[in-house]
């Protein structure tokens, strides 16, 4: 990673939690498959509010999805994050754009699509929800990867275990994308 680049990454704690919010809230993973079409329709809607992902294909990438995470406040839908398995062509641009090279012969999972009404952020959802998904896939044997420009997010990943790599990269939907990964090990989280 570039060391001239100044990312924030560790500089503040920016997370409120709001006393005994997340106990009204309700969280849940599941699998796209055990999702009903109201679920996978309400995730792909929040998603596309977020207007951080491209719409092409959309529907079908959230249904080969590994995991989806839901967060519900009083029955609204307010955060989402998701475990996916990327293709290679994927993983291979997003390298590309960080500027890492090496081959691509380990098992790759990339937690994303991870999204948060306005009104609802620093309330410590989005990092309640990775955590669920990051405990789905602690038996996970490779790589596990996540892209980001959101200063919070980083720091999570940080807090988390993962490392930065390549160099900061400007996105189709943001500025100074950083990739980061972990390398997982049986009932390593």
């Amino acid at each position: 990673m570039n060391q001239h680049i100044a990312t924030g990454l560790v500089s503040y704690q920016d997370i409120y939690y709001e006393s005994n919010f997340l106990d009204k809230c309700y969280f849940v993973i599941k699998r796209p498959c055990d999702c009903s079409i109201t679920e996978l329709h309400y995730f792909y809607l929040l998603l596309r509010k977020g207007n951080k992902v491209s719409p092409i294909d959309l529907p079908l990438k959230i249904l080969n999805s590994d995991y989806l995470g839901f967060c519900y406040q009083n029955k609204k839908l307010v955060g989402i994050s998701a475990i996916k398995s990327p293709t290679r062509s994927y993983l291979e641009d997003v390298h590309l754009k960080a500027g890492i090279i090496y081959t691509i012969d380990r098992p790759f999972l990339e937690i994303g699509y991870s999204f948060t009404l306005a009104c609802f952020r620093r309330k410590g959802i989005s990092g309640t929800l990775k955590r669920m998904l990051l405990g789905k896939v602690r038996h996970h044997q490779g790589i596990l990867f996540s892209t980001t420009a959101i200063p919070s997010s980083q720091r999570f990943l940080m807090a988390n275990g993962f490392h930065p790599q390549g160099n900061p990269y400007r996105g189709n939907y943001d500025n100074n994308i950083i990739y980061f990964e972990k390398e997982m090990q049986p009932g390593f989280t």
